[in-house]
């Protein structure tokens, strides 16, 4: 049986690199490199649409990035306004995400619908040696997607596709199903496409792309447990490479690029356009969420946090695949494939409602993951549009969990009364069942408990 892995992201400063810090790129402040408004110009008229935006200006982005961090539909609003210079938290759009540095905003944005527009915007990017970004939506925690004096390919409004293929065949196999979906679609779309015919393995965030940064970075997933992570799930990509080629990359198909794009990091081997996901058989699951009722001074229930505390990291090397979703120091949102009965039978279920002093305050079953989610009416996503949000993670080796449990629940219990919060996956399962040369994930990834 493989083992899990739990993922612990911590609050601590993150420090992406930025462009004047470490390449040698052309900046607007150098007009012996710089292109002139007439080059820029020349650059419009072969974007579909002429939709070159200029987005230097930097007092706009208070005026335009507008959505409160109240409002449930932020994430909507934000990915689509500002002309792609918007992220979800807008400390982002500052140097290193850090808000009190000095503006990241790219100079111009590409508002790319088809695969000209990408080929176009690199080869102008690579004649000029201006940086290139890529964005959808906006969700990426460490600013990888913004830069001060870079060109910022946008993909949310990139051609559509959402179709389902049965019996597809590539690289000598047949797939039952397999969904296709473009470059600058967000998974609330992706899922929609999906319904209850078919289950399919993506973000737990609805505005995320489920083609970009979310995939190339490995696809974390309430059902990885299960199926394994998203990149395991890629039967090819269709990509726009750092020359303007436009490569199709499968495992019998510049399969080196293959291994790159799933795990090598969001826009860091190329422009993804399109995406072949497997799919699987629906089945039914469960949504559980609960909390420790008091977790805020003066009335710490020290007694019930420390108990979740200790069944989380007894639980950890036997937990049943069928649990996925996530925890944090006080609470769990998990996500279990089967029907009430069986989760309610279950051991771990079991233990969690022996906690005692704990709030449920979701137990719902469904059809399918689609539909315990609300879909296809009522569907809801993470709030976003808060001016901080900094975050990383840590991976914590499986031998020290397994041998050394009380110093990692110690840990852990430190952390409540220390201001800390965390926001973690419960993985592992099938994950375990990949090589670790197989992608381009770390390889300390198959190793781990926690991260």
């Amino acid at each position: 049986m493989a083992f899990p892995l739990l993922l612990l992201a911590l609050l601590v400063e993150i420090t992406p690199i930025s462009a004047k810090d470490k390449f040698d790129y052309c900046l607007p402040s150098n007009s012996s490199c710089w292109p002139s408004q007439a080059q820029w110009n020349e650059l419009k008229s072969k974007i579909s649409s002429g939709k070159l935006h200029d987005i230097s200006d930097d007092s706009e982005y208070d005026k335009v990035c507008t959505a409160s961090n109240t409002d449930p539909k932020a994430a909507y609003t934000l990915e689509d306004k500002g002309e792609g210079r918007c992220m979800q938290y807008h400390d982002c759009s500052k140097e290193k995400c850090d808000d009190g540095a000095g503006w990241n905003i790219p100079e111009y944005s590409v508002e790319a619908s088809e695969e000209n527009d990408i080929i176009e915007a690199i080869k102008f990017a690579n004649q000029h040696n201006i940086q290139v970004v890529v964005k959808t939506t906006g969700h990426n925690y460490a600013g990888a997607s913004m830069g001060h004096g870079a060109l910022l390919i946008w993909m949310r409004h990139f051609k559509k596709y959402g179709e389902i293929k049965k019996a597809y065949e590539k690289c000598s196999e047949t797939y039952d199903a397999v969904l296709k979906v473009g470059g600058g679609q967000i998974w609330e779309e992706a899922y929609k496409v999906v319904g209850n015919d078919y289950h399919v393995i993506g973000g737990g965030g609805l505005t995320v792309s489920a083609a970009g940064g979310w995939l190339n970075g490995g696809g974390l997933s309430a059902s990885a447990r299960i199926y394994g992570m998203g990149i395991d799930q890629v039967v090819e990509f269709e990509v726009i490479t750092a020359d303007g080629s436009k490569i199709t990359a499968s495992k019998c198909e510049n399969d080196d690029l293959f291994w790159a794009l799933r795990g090598g990091g969001g826009g860091s081997f190329g422009v993804t356009t399109s995406v072949h996901y497997k799919l699987h058989a629906t089945k039914p699951f469960c949504e559980i969420y609960f909390v420790v009722s008091d977790f805020f001074e003066p009335t710490y229930d020290t007694k019930t946090l420390f108990k979740w505390i200790d069944l989380l990291v007894d639980s950890a090397p036997t937990i049943d695949p069928k649990w996925g979703g996530y925890w944090t120091l006080n609470s769990g949102i998990f996500y279990y494939q089967g029907s009430e009965a069986e989760v309610k039978n279950d051991d771990f279920y079991k233990k969690v409602e022996a906690l005692g002093n704990i709030h449920l305050v979701t137990f719902k079953c469904a059809k399918s993951y689609f539909a315990v989610r609300g879909g296809p009416d009522n569907l809801s996503t993470d709030q976003t549009s808060q001016d901080e949000f900094n975050i990383a993670s840590r991976l914590v080796p499986m031998d020290f969990v397994k041998n050394s449990p009380d110093k990692m629940k110690e840990i852990l219990k430190w952390m409540i009364p220390n201001g800390f919060y965390t926001f973690n996956y419960i993985i592992g399962g099938k994950m375990m069942d990949v090589a670790t040369d197989a992608t381009a994930v770390h390889p300390a990834m198959s190793s781990r408990y926690f991260k």
